[in-house]
């Protein structure tokens, strides 16, 4: 095919043969410089925003909440990032068969080289040590920090090696989940990621598990694992079987960018619930873009009586889902939810509670990335653990502002030509 083209190429005369080079010239360079333009403001961006996060000082209430016992497992709520990485260090420091972390986001500075200098300390003391984060969350990672002992097993997902890799649909498949396993008896499922601005900056919620759940949680991680490391000793090979028989009371749901992945997901998780809501739903996320379907459901709660609170930041880290979310937000302020704006800081908790029985922490927010991305999530059916939660969502509400109906409902013309240009965008957001 190649040949017959080449051939029928020669064949023309020298007139439309150089015509025809600088077209395939103009076409290559514009790919090419189209890439380099997207991987520099890439790049660009998220050294804006990890600056402007720097220079973020805020200090929003949080209280240590007490742990709930649930069917032999003993839950505890972290809502501040520094008491979260202490107690996970500590944690790290117990170990003595392995440890397994997976995160989208680690950072080099000081909060990320105190977890690589205590996970090469245990590795090297012979527990066996599996770090897995994800290539674009942790894209601005210095190479010296890249660097680990051999002691170390670390793997990449999705890394970003050339602009080319911005060509691929795959690329945009990401890694989200923020999961730590200690032995198989102690794990940890949430929203933050590994760095300094989120131990201080940042309001974020993270959960441990003490007990057999945790077993699932390192059955998770392996199984991401091993699609990445099938060869050789790298591959994780663990000695816990699945709970089929799943707690009534503690379940773990993760979603994967597959429709054939299972017909239980963690978005098929929340549905259920807002169907089956009778009373109050309360939910918290950073980036709030619900489908269709989920908009409905909430929609429909409100019509039957139920009151639904949702934290969102007032201004979040993600200016276009700002953006895209204010439709979303009037239509549901007008059906008669209550929309709360942290202020001052970033809120970036993925949690909800339902009915004062019902509840979920962890890494899937209620957008459309969360659809194709990898996530995971805890589910908590207890009447005490919900009152943790509520105790929390309160504490939260303390820095918010109630948002008005005119708050969202007279954007101006430039603001609906932005939404209406970026609306195609809105399922990959």
């Amino acid at each position: 095919m190649l040949v017959a083209w080449l051939r029928n190429l020669l064949k023309l005369n020298y007139y439309w043969r150089i015509i025809l080079w600088q077209a395939i010239k103009i076409v290559f360079y514009s790919t090419v410089g189209f890439s380099l333009t997207v991987v520099s403001l890439t790049y660009a961006l998220l050294a804006l925003q990890s600056f402007v996060r720097k220079r973020r000082r805020f200090k929003f209430p949080h209280r240590p909440l007490a742990p709930v016992e649930v069917e032999g497992h003993r839950l505890q709520i972290f809502n501040y990032g520094q008491r979260t990485y202490q107690d996970m260090l500590d944690e790290i420091d117990q170990a003595q068969e392995t440890i397994l972390l997976e995160t989208f986001i680690l950072k080099g500075d000081e909060v990320g080289r105190r977890f690589k200098r205590k996970l090469i300390e245990k590795a090297q003391q012979g527990v066996r040590v599996c770090i897995a984060f994800d290539g674009f969350g942790s894209l601005l990672m210095p190479l010296g920090f890249r660097r680990w002992p051999p002691e170390v097993e670390v793997s990449v997902f999705g890394p970003i090696h050339s602009y080319l890799n911005f060509l691929q649909i795959h690329t945009y498949i990401r890694n989200h989940r923020k999961i730590l396993v200690i032995d198989g008896r102690t794990a940890y499922v949430g929203g933050m990621n590994i760095g300094r601005e989120y131990a201080r900056t940042w309001r974020d919620t993270h959960l441990r598990i003490d007990g057999v759940t945790a077993q699932e949680v390192a059955l998770a991680f392996a199984g991401m694992w091993n699609k990445r490391n099938q060869k050789g000793d790298r591959r994780l090979r663990l000695p816990y079987k699945p709970l089929y028989e799943d707690s009534p009371s503690i379940y773990l749901h993760e979603s994967r960018p597959s429709s054939v992945f299972g017909p239980v997901t963690i978005r098929g998780t929340y549905l259920q619930a807002f169907q089956n809501a009778q009373r109050y739903i309360k939910l918290t996320t950073p980036y709030f873009l619900p489908d269709h379907l989920m908009e409905k459901e909430l929609l429909a709660a409100l019509e039957r009586g139920v009151r639904v609170d949702l934290i969102v930041p007032q201004k979040s880290n993600h200016s276009l889902v700002d953006l895209l979310a204010r439709p979303v937000y009037n239509r549901l302020i007008k059906a008669g939810a209550q929309i709360w704006l942290y202020q001052h800081t970033v809120i970036h908790s993925k949690t909800a509670t339902i009915d004062g029985c019902w509840s979920t922490i962890g890494s899937a927010n209620l957008d459309g990335r969360s659809l194709i991305n990898y996530e995971i999530n805890i589910f908590i059916e207890n009447e005490t653990f919900a009152q943790r939660m509520e105790e929390m969502f309160d504490d939260d509400q303390i820095n918010c502002c109630l948002a008005s109906y005119n708050y969202f409902a007279n954007p101006s013309l430039k603001q609906t030509l932005l939404e209406k240009m970026a609306y195609p965008l809105r399922p990959f957001i």
